[in-house]
């Protein structure tokens, strides 16, 4: 995958040519991934955003049960959590 510095995304025809040809592009900040771009067609745009929302939401309920495997909350702890949601919803 392509990667592209912040700072070059004043250059629209290099981005769009970099989009046309490779899909996407990795926009990194001081060295580390910022964000992605990904190359639509007019017309599927919608229907792409729908399923990168999905995606991105898939992957943060995998990272969720990775952390609930690899550390697991007590019933203490549950409790703990739930009343402190229900004090805030109640205010």
């Amino acid at each position: 995958m392509t990667s592209i510095a912040v700072k070059d995304l004043k250059r629209p025809r290099d981005l769009r040519d970099t989009l046309q040809r490779d899909g996407e592009v990795v926009v990194t900040k001081d060295g580390q991934p910022f964000a992605i771009m990904v190359g639509v067609d007019a017309d599927g745009a919608d229907d792409v955003l729908r399923e990168v929302r999905r995606a991105l939401f898939s992957s943060a309920v995998l990272r969720a049960r990775r952390r609930a495997r690899e550390a697991p909350l007590t019933e203490a702890e549950i409790e703990a959590e739930v009343r402190a949601v229900r004090t805030g919803r109640s205010r």
